[in-house]
């Protein structure tokens, strides 16, 4: 393997200094496989009856990584010691930033540490002092933290960075184990019966750079398949077939334990794990890495399956008849929350008097938020189990019609019926609006469970789809015996919501989050104070008194839809020589019912209904009053003078008060939501080059337009891209841009057989049966998502969390005229640890109170060009007249040893750009590229032998 960009070995021999680190890697592979007739000496002889095939095959790896550098608190920080993180950042901003200054006047600066234990009300708006100096006196810091940090390590790479600062080398050893059988039997000449077994097994520790409790969980899977199926030939032109299949993975996610309360002091948790501790850093100012576990859980995937086909050739028809059935089962022993998840953030050392507006210099500091103990937002739960699961069933028939010599048809029919995902017994805790919230005063919206059990809602919370309805139709005909033109259309139908991994939220686990920004939802020293039971069927079970919260999660009436495509294509196809064949296609997809999550708002503040009830949000002083706490002087003038609820915490802002559900924060949708769209258009072109004179080879282009409606916005940790979603009250304004676009894109295949030479024997040996083989793919790079907006619009109409990027507000204007890059991401000519690449100057604030014009992706404002290109030399050495054969192969991937820069730091077009005092170097900022890794691995080896005989 090659050397890992930007890192340095640190050899001491001058002729080798400089070099780059290389991991070590060790991958070895290795297997066989035998077959032949069933023979068991003098009981059974299976020539021409029983055939069996058998295969094994195990794989190690072992990685030592030594070049991936994370994030650990500097030994002032650790002290409380923040002053440099101040001057890491922006200073003063108060003619500038949105709000200019607090309530007192004074200007607020970036990475600022406040002291909540000073926080006070002034004219109806909550402000706090700062520490002085930027610095925690030990006395404020939390007990549980400081044990907690005693087990980070300390720094050890780039001196006193703040950043990358720590580095180790650890191995992450993989084991697989696959065995697996196939058995035929032939019954009759008409008879055929067929079964196959094989199993998968592996383990990893699933090490990372921090020591145990601190780091992540070993995994451990098994993977069953199990197959059946028989052809029966009922006569010579109708033929039977039918199968049934078995899957069965088994995940093992399950940590070793650690004594939170004796060792940590941290009480409320409910199980024997160390917590999941979460955006614990800054870009601007370091911090430390996650730490703790993440997901705890035995998973089960239990698959039967089962297929049948009935296909009779008659005159100038092949007609087929079939079905399918999937049934899923995911009975789940879970443990993910029941240690408690916590997200730290700004706010709880910042200044409340921002309600969590992102600011061009935010005040405030994750770590310092640690140091003093609040918890900004997570979950937690207990240990459960449960038991998701839904069916699909499936039937076809088609018919291929030779109608002339020239003419073909295809046509045919599909139907699909699929289920919702759900709970066996519906113990899957619910948002419902209609349900009454003893917790919050008896206003509507509560949790519910779905079920006529009692206690549950007797209800079904979802529709399934019973119209999937899918027809399809093709024509091809022959002009001449080289020129051949296609042309078809369908609708095809995706399967409904099948993450598994929702058996981790079957519990009765609360989403808590702070009341009201700068307030913790807890703090360590006292521990989580939620009760909860297993299963709890309590409709006013969150929030918990005195809280904002939110319920389990959200499930769409409509989750048993499953997304359509239209789908349609015309090609012509031309043979220019016996073995060149090039082909041109128009390819278009149009898609609807797609997932969507962040296209509905459940709990947002309406800036139509906010107008009916007075306010104006592009008004600075109505977003004022909204911002303040709902018993406010201010808010009180506008008719405003009490609680929406008793037990509605005072500290919260009118605007949540006024929220369709203020008992709530954010209501997540973890199920399928059918509101996205999605349009596909390309020419293709390709060029096959078949087999001769020893060359293989295929090309083709794309050159295509993808735009999506909503349909990247899935749940934030399972979407590909960033969700792109702005105004989510005039949906059909969010149709961007995919953020998989590629309007160009290159692949070539070719192989290449040398042959042997005839004037001599021993040089013909020597240079014959070398095979080179190569794949190279080039395209576009994806489009990066315009930066997200400062005008703390989130604040005020809650847009629920990733709705865009991670602050749910809206977008930066783009300004006409301006340059989205000062480097050519493309070019090579620049220095990627000292340039800024992005053009601050090219995106301005939309106005207060209003959403962007721009769009969330445009299709000059791309990451870098990633080429993929990968290589093999093999050849073939053949004894005993072909008999035995041995093959030896090199494969290379990234095989020109490209360096891929990670996608510039784009989110704020406001974040300060900072550079290190010492080395010049950039550390943050918009534009900022991190070169501690690497988006691709360096060039990679692999050397692969194979003996057949």
């Amino acid at each position: 393997n090659a050397g890992q960009p930007f890192t340095n070995a640190g050899l001491t021999d001058s002729t080798k200094s400089g070099q780059l680190v290389r991991n070590r890697a060790r991958r070895n592979d290795w297997g066989f496989t035998t077959g032949g007739p069933v023979l068991i000496p003098k009981l059974y002889d299976g020539h021409n009856k029983s055939f069996f095939f058998f295969n094994y095959e195990q794989y190690r790896e072992t990685l030592i990584n030594s070049t991936t550098p994370i994030n650990v608190p500097t030994l002032a920080y650790r002290q409380g010691d923040f002053s440099g993180a101040m001057a890491a950042g922006r200073g003063s901003v108060c003619p500038t930033a949105t709000p200019a200054c607090d309530p007192l006047g004074r200007t607020i600066a970036e990475n600022q540490i406040y002291d909540p234990a000073t926080t006070r009300v002034v004219n109806g708006i909550r402000v706090r002092d700062p520490f002085t100096g930027n610095k925690i006196p030990l006395a404020s810091m939390d007990p549980v933290s400081l044990k907690v940090q005693d087990m980070i390590p300390l720094p050890n790479n780039n001196g006193t960075s703040f950043q990358n600062n720590y580095l180790t080398s650890f191995a992450n050893p993989r084991l697989t184990y696959i065995p697996s059988v196939k058995i035929d039997h032939q019954f009759s000449s008409s008879f055929k019966l067929s079964g196959y077994w094989s199993r998968t097994k592996t383990s990893s520790p699933n090490n990372n750079q921090l020591p145990f409790p601190l780091n992540a969980i070993p995994s451990k899977v098994t993977a069953h398949t199990i197959r059946i199926s028989g052809d029966y030939t009922i006569t010579p032109t109708l033929l039977f077939h039918a199968g049934i299949g078995l899957l069965h993975n088994y995940l093992d996610q399950i940590p070793d334990s650690y004594d939170v309360v004796n060792k940590l002091g941290l009480k409320g948790t409910f199980t024997d794990m160390f917590p999941s501790m979460q955006t614990l850093s800054l870009a601007n100012g370091g911090g430390m890495a996650n730490m703790g576990p993440g997901s705890a859980t035995q998973l089960l995937n239990t698959k039967p399956t089962a297929n049948t086909s009935l296909t009779w050739v008659h005159g100038n028809h092949t007609t087929k008849a079939g079905g399918e059935m999937v049934l899923e089962g995911f009975p789940t022993f879970n443990k993910t929350y029941a240690n408690a998840w916590m997200i730290f953030g700004q706010s709880q050392s910042g200044l409340p008097t921002t309600n969590g507006v992102v600011l061009s210099a935010q005040p405030g500091f994750n770590y310092a938020s640690f140091l003093l103990g609040g918890v900004n937002n997570g979950f937690i739960g207990i240990p459960s189990k449960s038991r998701l699961g839904n069916k699909a069933l499936s039937g076809f028939v088609q018919d291929t019609w030779k109608v002339t010599r020239k003419l073909s048809l295809d046509y045919g029919l599909r139907y699909d019926f699929q289920t919702y995902l759900k709970e066996q017994y519906g113990r899957i805790a619910y948002f419902s609006p209609d349900a009454i919230n003893p917790g919050a005063g008896g206003r509507k919206g509560g949790v519910a469970f779905e079920g006529d059990a009692p206690g549950h809602c007797q209800c079904n919370i979802a529709k399934n789809y019973p119209y999937a309805f899918a027809p399809r139709f093709g024509v091809a005909y022959s002009f001449n015996d080289k020129t051949v033109i296609r042309g078809g259309i369908g609708i095809s139908y995706y399967r409904t919501a099948m993450n598994g991994f929702n058996s981790l939220s079957t519990g009765s686990q609360n989403i808590y989050q702070t009341s009201s920004p700068g307030d913790p939802a807890y703090t360590l020293r006292d521990g989580l104070p939620y009760k909860i039971t297993w299963p709890n069927l309590d409709p006013g079970q969150v929030p918990f008194p005195g809280t904002i919260a939110a319920p389990a999660q959200q499930i769409d009436q409509n989750a048993g839809r499953p997304a359509r495509s239209l789908q349609y294509s015309v090609s012509i196809q031309r043979q220019i020589t016996k073995d060149f064949v090039v082909e041109a296609s128009y390819v278009g997809n149009r898609g609807v019912w797609w997932n969507s999550a962040y296209l509905i708002c459940p709990n947002c503040n309406q800036p139509g209904i906010l107008a009916k009830q007075g306010f104006d949000i592009t008004n600075a002083a109505d977003r004022s009053v909204l911002t303040g706490t709902v018993l406010s002087p201010a808010a009180a003038q506008r008719g405003f003078t009490g609680l929406p609820y008793t037990g509605f915490p005072t500290s919260a802002t009118l605007a949540q008060a006024l929220r369709p559900f203020p008992q709530f924060g954010s209501i997540t949708n973890m199920k399928w939501v059918p509101t996205g769209k999605n349009w596909y258009d390309s020419l293709q072109i390709q060029a096959t080059k078949r087999y001769s004179h020893g060359l293989d080879l295929t090309s083709s282009f794309t050159w295509s337009r993808t735009f999506t409606l909503g349909t990247e916005s899935d749940i934030s940790t399972l979407s590909v891209t960033t969700p792109p979603i702005n105004d989510a009250f005039n949906r059909n304004t969010n149709k961007y841009l995919s953020g998989l676009d590629q309007p160009f894109l290159f692949v070539l295949a070719a192989n290449y057989t040398t042959p042997g030479l005839t004037k001599s024997r021993l040089l013909s040996y020597v240079v014959k049966d070398w095979t080179f083989g190569t794949v190279l793919r080039y395209g576009a790079g994806f489009p990066i998502m315009s930066p997200i907006a400062t005008t703390g619009l989130n604040s005020i109409l809650f847009r629920e969390t990733g709705a865009v990027g991670t602050t749910g507000g809206t977008f930066f204007n783009r300004v006409a005229g301006q340059q989205f890059f000062t480097q050519d991401l493309n070019c090579r000519c620049f220095d990627a640890q000292k340039d800024f690449t992005l053009n601050p100057s090219a995106w301005v604030n939309p106005a207060g109170g209003t959403f962007s014009s721009s769009a969330a992706y445009y299709t000059d404002y791309r990451q870098q060009r990633r080429p993929n290109e990968s290589m093999s030399l093999a050849r073939n050495f053949r004894m005993r007249e072909g008999k035995l054969n041995f093959q030896i192969r090199a494969e290379f991937s990234n095989i020109f040893n490209r360096t891929f820069l990670n996608s510039p730091t784009s989110n704020n077009a406001l974040a300060a750009q900072t550079r290190s005092a010492a080395s010049g170097l950039a550390t943050a900022g918009f534009g900022f590229i991190n070169t501690g890794t690497v988006q691709s691995p360096p060039r990679n080896g692999t050397l692969v032998a194979r003996f057949t005989f």
